[in-house]
């Protein structure tokens, strides 16, 4: 059961005063820490103010905490890092507590329009694709139209904006395999939780990431599924968060209990089900899709780990520049993707850990923009360094980021696989057919 400091089922959770007093706890360890100093502009502004009052946390007033939690995108790095998270007695939790901070002043104040719009992705995702796409794809390249997006959005003009298509992933996913891809001899069973970003957004995706579990004859269901919650847990809208999860957990669950395990492509949503869900919910049922849920990359590792996973690469991916997202680090759960992309023969894979200063609307809007592509210089110069054949990313999100600092646009783990199983046609820089001497079967 989580901490009533985390938990927003406990009344205190709520409560501007005691909400407070937590913060001047936490904030007070983290002066004395400073581990954290440079991982995002967060924590030199919690410095600066901590040492404007001779270091006496205690002194610090709400504004000063409002500004912190501003320059906060929870990218979650801090709990990575941090050394006194639970089961440690100070059972620091920095992102959840500015997580509770960002609900408590929605809660009191109203969510502006913008976040309201860009929250709820499921509804911008159906008003701005099918018969929409081409004419939304348009506008966001066209400058006038970029400006009124600006406006409503509160989107920074050079900020690269999501695609958007005529056919959805689930729309393309039942009109090839109806109900399910079930092959005869399937002894694992997949349910695809496909994101909101992968459905609308980037479909090519999801289509790997099938063709590969249909290369590896596993089963594979698309449930009826809304978005995760995870951009209105960013905007403060707790209800509309709540109401998403709610919808996913009755379905997940129902699965979960029929022997499906979860697997999601991107790894904030698998971030969102497998911490955010229990923390809501407090259920057993959401316990055991946490349990049951893995980011894509890191069920195939599992696969591979059981001799399940074919070898019968076709193609080499020459050297790759690997971006590991935050919400992998968080997790905690290995950073897999790279292992798997590291059987593929003729394949040299260079890891770098560094954010791209994206996570969601805030590395995207017009204040915080800049700031966060200073944010991602030090992996945008990293991954220059290496010229690798290809970049690989499996956030969506940090490879538009990656894209304006590097000038080259990375592609999924799954895109990378599907090339190299020869499924799909290879993306620019993979690399050359592999001899059919090197090619392998089965893990």
């Amino acid at each position: 059961m989580a901490s009533p400091t985390y938990n927003p089922n406990e009344p205190r959770y709520w409560d501007e005063e005691d909400l407070l007093a937590e913060e001047h706890r936490q904030f007070a360890v983290c002066d004395g820490c400073r581990l954290c100093w440079n991982l995002c502009p967060a924590f030199p502004a919690l410095f600066e103010a901590a040492d404007a009052v001779d270091n006496d946390v205690a002194k610090l007033e709400k504004p000063a905490f409002e500004h912190i939690n501003d320059l906060c995108f929870q990218c979650k790095l801090c709990w990575v890092v941090c050394p006194y998270t639970e089961p440690h007695e100070y059972d620091l939790d920095i992102p959840k507590l500015l997580e509770r901070a960002t609900f408590v002043k929605a809660k009191n104040k109203g969510i502006p329009l913008a976040k309201k719009l860009i929250g709820d992705q499921d509804r911008l995702g159906k008003m701005a694709g099918g018969i929409a796409a081409p004419l939304t794809n348009f506008s966001n390249k066209f400058a006038l139209s970029r400006k009124i997006v600006g406006v409503i959005l509160d989107v920074h003009e050079d900020a690269i904006l999501p695609e958007y298509h005529t056919e959805t992933f689930s729309a393309w996913f039942k009109k090839n395999y109806g109900d399910g891809l079930k092959p005869v001899e399937a002894k694992r069973k997949v349910a695809f939780f496909s994101s909101c970003t992968v459905n609308y957004n980037d479909p090519e995706i999801g289509k790997a990431c099938i063709r590969i579990f249909e290369h590896n004859n596993v089963e594979v269901i698309v449930p009826e599924q809304e978005c995760c919650g995870m951009p209105l847990i960013d905007s403060g809208d707790y209800d509309g968060a709540v109401k998403k999860m709610d919808f996913n957990l009755k379905r997940l669950s129902e699965l979960v209990y029929q022997g499906y395990d979860i697997v999601v492509p991107t790894p904030t949503c698998t971030l969102v089900l497998r911490d955010e869900y229990p923390t809501r919910a407090e259920t057993e049922a959401a316990r055991e899709v946490a349990k049951h849920t893995f980011e894509f990359g890191h069920y195939l590792l599992k696969m591979a780990q059981d001799k399940a996973l074919l070898r019968d690469f076709q193609n080499s991916l020459g050297t790759v520049g690997f971006h590991v997202a935050c919400h992998t680090r968080r997790q905690a759960a290995g950073i897999s993707s790279p292992r798997i992309l590291g059987l593929i023969p003729g394949t040299q894979v260079e890891t770098v850990e560094s954010c791209s200063g994206h996570d969601g609307s805030w590395g995207v809007s017009k204040r915080y923009f800049p700031l966060a592509l200073k944010v991602g210089a030090k992996l945008f110069d990293n991954l220059n360094s290496h010229q690798p054949n290809v970049l690989i990313s499996d956030c969506p999100l940090a490879a538009r980021h990656i894209e304006i600092g590097t000038g080259r646009r990375p592609i999924h783990s799954a895109l990378a696989l599907a090339a190299a199983y020869g499924l799909t046609g290879a993306p620019s820089g993979v690399g050359q057919p592999l001899p059919e001497a090197v090619t392998g079967d089965s893990a």
